[in-house]
């Protein structure tokens, strides 16, 4: 740890104690200042807590996982008093810098586990779909029903006519995985997703270049950081438990930059706003790294050695010129082209793991003296063809992106596309930090691989304190790295895989094969999907048969045929938690007993197997920490967790992963992809255009023939009071946020005649809502931005969910699939 790094973390530690004992007022501020980390929990026996508040009294502390999803998964310590939770304070951690909580997950404990809306027992309809008329079954009645309909659809139409979606709004790993292994079991179809959820662009952005799909610096690194420049990133509502380390780097002398249509509260805490027209921002890298060659800012020694950039491409075909296996680059010095063999297995790392062993054999070594420029006649595989080293195709990419023709683009002055240039080359070590603002768009790798491909072209990628970060974390690595096992607990029986994105087309439709009946597990799709017209309109009318496993009755489970009771964290027996943001894992035990009726989603699927007459040849016969122990942890696929002692994770609930202590993204300059190298080109993307970065309008661009109707882009960003849907109903937070309000600039809302509070109504061709109007400057104008995740209960008519279009992207389909894309959305908007 530097210097710079302790001075920080002592801060926090200070920071802490400080806040232990700090006065709030108002409801929620006081139950906050009784939620502030305490050296040890107070004496339950009277007396006074933090803030002069009365002591709780509680019977047992229960170190718990608050993990909502889209934010780090905070520990906190649970009070339970007569079975009853009473209070949450931050749990202890090996590092005092991830010891946090919020208004969010306290409401959450002490509110969402006890709310009016939760689902307490086993709920057939009895009316129309969407109507609210239900009838109370027992949990036996519910599982016969499930099996019969499953059965009767396996005899008719085959056993992939069943299918299951889950979404990720629960961490945990069995919460993660239940609906492939379920699917799994009963030979069924799993429908993925990433792309559903609007996450999998940015996760192509990253894997087709660096074989990963995600990375990045741990956050202590950020001390260092001379600049960090932010692109999509608001970490200050959406990893708001996080941001504190961007203010500690910029107390220890770092500059920010947000760049972002919206003032958001990131971008207030910046030293720079930069405003762009949304959904442009590779062409804005673009600019920048057209200025950056044209200056000779680039590193031609690490664009040589590290990446494909001295590789030859075949003009005629877009594909590497190869003399065999191997690839060929151009050696000036021998006049000919040379083989450069791609790193073998054994010396690159197998992502997730970060582990590499062994020297770099010589016939993998591009030669110091291989081009990177020119046009060559080689022979490649027994034919003469014209080729060129790939960075030449990239230098030849950017040259229409002179700023000053960026800048006509994204709508940012050409002069402070080249000060963002010069400054990320010149004020560095500069951290280049990307998040999923930039891929809620048709178009959303592109700004991922423009920005990959300017961290590479400068010798930035593998950099402490600088490198291309998104998240850098357990939540993904670890579920991707589980037993094989796990995913089949049936042997002999597997899914048939499905794109999430397709599932409204496929029901809809029946093709390419008939799903009659859908199970649904922790995903609120009534709010958080698209088109939602076309879903109740034109999907759900096709299935005989719609389940809805929810711990509260939401939009999407009112319009079930079953809704299942399902326990919150507080009341699951087990499970192990990642994080989007740092290499803990943490375990979860439970607080208070199950409430009402209510089952975990584990104990359902038992309960399943054991109705089918399976459940002893399958893995649901082991208890969650079994299965964890087994296949989660020691037969984990990658060392970082396979080494790990379970038995100490259990009694210490939180450990860090066996990485490097101060975790550097690709520090050893190799990367999980074919040739080892950061692929700059990508081959298998020539067919589409975009084998280098490039850009392209969003799908529905404000300069679209489309924005004469409708020509304000709709942005549904996150709200720093709710984790999607799950927090907006509860009555804390509605203290803050009463009530769904509509961003919009006051050149926009002064050509309508709108003012704040004024009831307005949002719409284009698919659909419309009505909402409240509030005219901010901290809109760009021709932008209009609705905080995402309140209900239609929130809106005087309508919901946003219907302005929204699934539209498939053939480039991101042929990497793994196309991606929603909520912001890439035209609307016009008028006084109701």
């Amino acid at each position: 740890m530097t210097e710079a790094q302790a001075a920080a973390s002592m801060k926090r530690r200070q920071f802490l104690k400080l806040a232990a004992g700090a006065a709030f007022t108002g409801a929620s501020a006081s139950l906050l200042a009784s939620c502030q980390p305490q050296d040890k929990p107070e004496d339950s026996g009277g007396g006074e807590g933090a803030a002069g508040t009365p002591a709780i009294e509680y019977d047992s502390v229960v170190r718990s996982v608050c993990s909502p999803n889209c934010v780090g998964s905070c520990g906190v310590n649970v009070f339970v008093k007569d079975d009853t939770i009473v209070k949450i304070e931050p749990g202890e951690y090996p590092d005092d810098a991830y010891r946090r909580v919020c208004l969010r997950g306290i409401s959450n404990a002490l509110q969402r586990v006890y709310s009016a809306d939760r689902v307490k027992y086993p709920m057939r309809r009895v009316g129309e779909r969407g109507a609210g008329e239900w009838e109370r079954i027992t949990w036996e009645e519910a599982i016969d029903t499930i099996y019969e309909k499953m059965q009767a659809n396996i005899d008719a139409y085959g056993p992939t006519s069943n299918a299951f979606f889950g979404m990720s709004g629960n961490y945990g790993t069995t919460s993660q995985k239940i609906d492939g292994m379920m699917a799994a079991t009963y030979d069924a179809t799993s429908f993925s997703n990433l792309g559903i959820m609007a996450d999998n662009a940015a996760t192509m952005g990253f894997y087709s270049p660096l074989g990963v799909f995600q990375e990045a610096n741990c956050w202590d690194d950020l001390i260092g950081s001379k600049t960090i420049m932010m692109f999509g990133c608001n970490y200050a509502e959406s990893l708001l438990n996080d941001m504190h380390f961007v203010f500690d780097a910029q107390e220890a002398g770092a500059s920010l930059v947000v760049v972002d249509p919206r003032f958001s509260r990131t971008a207030a805490k910046a030293d720079w706003w930069v405003p762009i027209r949304p959904g442009t921002d590779a062409a804005l890298a673009m600019g920048m790294m057209n200025h950056i060659v044209s200056i000779g800012a680039h590193d031609e020694a690490y664009i040589r050695a590290y990446s494909t950039g001295a590789f030859l491409v075949d003009t005629a075909t877009g594909k590497f010129a190869r003399s065999g296996e191997d690839y060929l680059v151009w050696d000036e010095s021998a006049g000919a082209a040379v083989p450069i063999a791609a790193l073998p297995a054994g010396v690159k790392p197998t992502y997730p793991s970060v582990a590499c062993t062994g020297d770099i054999p010589a016939e993998c070594t591009v030669p110091e003296t291989a081009a990177l420029y020119g046009e060559f006649a080689v022979e490649a595989d027994g034919a003469s063809v014209t080729a060129k080293p790939a960075f030449q195709l990239i230098v030849e990419s950017l040259e229409p992106y002179t700023p000053e023709a960026a800048s006509a683009i994204c709508e940012v002055p050409a002069e402070d596309i080249v000060r963002l240039a010069e400054m990320y080359v010149n004020e560095g070590p500069c951290s280049l930090r990307v998040s999923q603002g930039l891929n809620r768009y048709y178009n959303g790798c592109t700004p991922f691989r423009a920005l990959i491909q300017l961290a590479a072209i400068t010798g930035n990628i593998g950099k402490e304190h600088a490198n291309i970060n998104w998240a850098n974390g357990t939540l993904i690595r670890f579920p991707a790295a589980l037993s094989p096992e796990m995913a089949t607990p049936y042997p002999g029986h597997k899914a048939q895989a499905m794109y999430g994105t397709r599932w409204i087309d496929q029901v809809s439709t029946q093709q390419p094969w008939p799903i009659k009946l859908l199970w649904t597990h922790i995903y609120g799709w009534g709010t958080q999907g698209p088109d939602w017209n076309r879903v109740v309109n034109e999907a759900l009318p096709n299935l005989d048969f719609l389940i809805v496993s929810e711990q509260v009755m939401t939009d999407a489970a009112l319009y079930a045929d079953l809704v299942l009771p399902v326990t919150s964290y507080y009341e699951e027996p087990f499970d192990i938690i990642g994080s989007w943001t740092s290499m803990h894992l943490q375990v979860r035990e439970q607080a208070i007993s199950q409430q009402w009726e209510a089952k975990t989603d584990y104990q359902v699927a038992q309960m399943l197997a054991e109705r089918f007459g399976i459940l002893e040849d399958t893995l649901w016969a082991l208890e969650p920490k079994e299965l964890l122990r087994t296949y989660a942890v020691e037969g984990n696929l990658i060392p970082e967790f396979n080494t790990m002692d379970f038995d100490e994770l259990v009694e210490k609930k939180v450990l860090e992963a066996n990485f490097p202590e101060h975790h550097i993204a690709f520090k050893d300059l190799r990367f999980p992809t074919a040739s080892g190298k950061i692929e700059l080109y990508v081959e298998s993307l020539s067919d589409f255009g975009e084998a280098v970065a490039t850009f392209y309008e969003p799908v529905e661009s404000n300069r679209s023939e489309k924005a004469a109707t409708y020509p304000l882009t709709f942005m549904n960003t996150h709200s720093a009071f709710s984790t999607h849907s799950q927090h907006t109903i509860l009555p804390w937070i509605n203290e803050l946020a009463p009530e769904p309000r509509l961003e919009i600039s006051p050149t926009d809302a002064e050509a309508r005649g709108i003012k704040t509070g004024d009831l307005v109504e949002v719409f284009n061709d698919r659909g419309s809502y009505q909402v409240k109007a509030l005219v901010t400057p901290q809109m760009k104008p021709g932008c209009l931005n609705q905080f995402q995740g309140w209900w239609s209960r929130h809106f005087p008519e309508g919901h946003y969910s219907t302005l929204l279009h699934m539209t498939f992207n053939p480039a991101q389909d042929a990497v793994i699939e196309s991606n929603f894309s909520p912001y890439d959305t035209l609307v016009d908007v008028r006084l109701v």
